[in-house]
């Protein structure tokens, strides 16, 4: 028999076994899964692989331990893909060519940030705490960074919308099952709630909303970016639109149901002024269906019925407003706000940890690396509004894509008062990724322009 074929045979049953070994050793899931990983790093050169493995990366982040091995949950696919994604690009890197001025600028922006909340481990009280938080920092910066390093091309950026549509369409379908059964997913917060709350949708996210802050965030990018040029496509898309929109209202998340109203609507707004009047003179009429009443039934409540939430939150910004005071605005250390807020709080308002989430991530950075740290992230959005707001005032006479930007940086603050914690939502990085990215390739184009003139 040839050589070659009994080596491929050998192969395919060497990764069948280890697989079914998986079922009864957990941990040997990884032997196929790298064995699958030499195989197909084989079809590609090293850049193209570490280009794939960015966008399997972006895509696994969404799903979290979801995607862990089982036995194992703190071992999931997003965490063994980053230190392989790092390598790669270690190993693939060129040079700073691919930013724009402007980029470099809002990077170095990011470095501040990071610089200055390094500085504060050394008072913090829990050291641990503080480097964990730290390490945070830097993957947020770092899926930034590589966003914009990936997405050079806005087919690239197509390419992964028309992923992150996939991902929007499964939360959707899970949300539905949620909504109707009241179970969840292992991963989702849910699992063990009783009451009403139990039928609230969380996807393959932690909480409800976490799964609305993902869905204002990349619907709109999803509508715009992803081609749609058939029939099925478009209607693709409408179903997107109306299912998120539903899941937002049953996520009961006031912040998020807002900001994906605003944002559908100015987005209908400027692709056609006419279909927009349209949509508000049928309003009244689509009121008065029996199924729509008792879904705005449900915002009534979500906004009348939550005052207890609203309480605790008003009391954890004054509480964090006192921590970031009594640190004479130098900050407590990374990440040890949260634990310092637990002393106002009984133990059933903490979290699993003893801690307690600020739910304000600005008020959040002050308090945790005080106020030098937060000049520079602040620096940071107001230099992407900028930037944003440049990018719509010079093309606001053409396609509706121009406006994104703009949208996605205003939503931003909000988004945080929504999110319990937000520098641990890769979502909320990557998205900030995919924005640069846009405007980096418009600035890029300009300076390009500007040189052959």
């Amino acid at each position: 028999m040839d050589r070659t074929l009994i080596l491929k045979i050998a192969y395919v049953l060497s990764f069948l076994v280890t697989l079914v070994l998986s079922l009864f050793y957990p941990l040997l899931i990884i032997v196929p899964l790298f064995i699958g990983l030499l195989v197909f790093s084989c079809f590609f050169t090293l850049k193209q692989l570490a280009a794939l493995t960015w966008f399997t990366l972006v895509i696994a982040s969404f799903f979290g331990s979801v995607l862990s091995i089982p036995s194992f949950e703190s071992l999931f696919l997003y965490r063994i893909l980053l230190p392989v994604q790092v390598a790669l690009l270690l190993l693939t890197w060129s040079n700073w060519s691919w930013t724009s001025k402007r980029a470099r600028i809002t990077l170095l922006l990011l470095v501040g940030w990071l610089v200055t909340a390094m500085v504060t481990i050394s008072w913090a009280e829990y050291q641990g705490v503080a480097f964990r938080n730290v390490y945070f920092i830097i993957e947020a910066i770092y899926l930034i960074l590589t966003a914009m390093y990936y997405l050079k091309t806005e087919k690239e950026i197509e390419v992964l919308i028309t992923m992150v549509s996939i991902v929007i369409a499964v939360n959707i379908g899970i949300g539905l099952y949620e909504i109707n059964t009241g179970l969840h997913l292992k991963k989702s917060g849910l699992t063990d709630i009783i009451g009403n709350a139990q039928f609230l949708p969380s996807g393959t996210f932690f909480n409800p909303n976490d799964l609305a802050s993902f869905l204002v965030l990349f619907l709109p990018l999803t509508l715009v970016y992803m081609k749609s040029k058939s029939l099925i496509g478009k209607l693709y898309k409408l179903l997107l639109a109306i299912g998120a929109v539903y899941i937002v209202i049953a996520t009961q998340s006031r912040i998020a149901l807002i900001l994906i109203t605003v944002a559908l609507f100015l987005l209908l707004l400027r692709y056609s002024w006419k279909w927009a009047v349209l949509v508000l003179l049928c309003i009244p009429l689509f009121l008065q269906l029996p199924s729509v009443q008792e879904t705005m039934g449900q915002v009534n409540q979500t906004y009348t019925d939550k005052e207890n939430s609203t309480d605790l939150r008003l009391d954890i910004t004054k509480y964090t407003w006192q921590t970031a005071k009594d640190s004479y605005f130098l900050g407590v250390g990374p990440g040890n706000v949260q634990i310092a807020l637990a002393k106002y709080f009984p133990a059933d308002e903490q979290n699993s940890d003893g801690a307690v989430s600020v739910h304000n991530f600005l008020l959040e950075v002050l308090a945790n690396y005080g106020l030098l740290s937060l000049l520079f992230f602040l620096s940071f959005l107001l230099y992407i509004f900028y930037q944003s707001w440049y990018y719509w005032i010079k093309n606001k006479a053409k396609a509706v894509k121009y406006l994104i930007p703009l949208l996605s940086t205003i939503a931003f603050p909000f988004i945080t008062f929504a999110s319990s914690t937000t520098l641990e939502k890769s979502y909320i990085w990557i998205s900030f990724g995919i924005i640069l990215a846009i405007l980096n390739q418009y600035d890029k184009r300009m300076e390009i322009k500007n040189e052959t003139i």
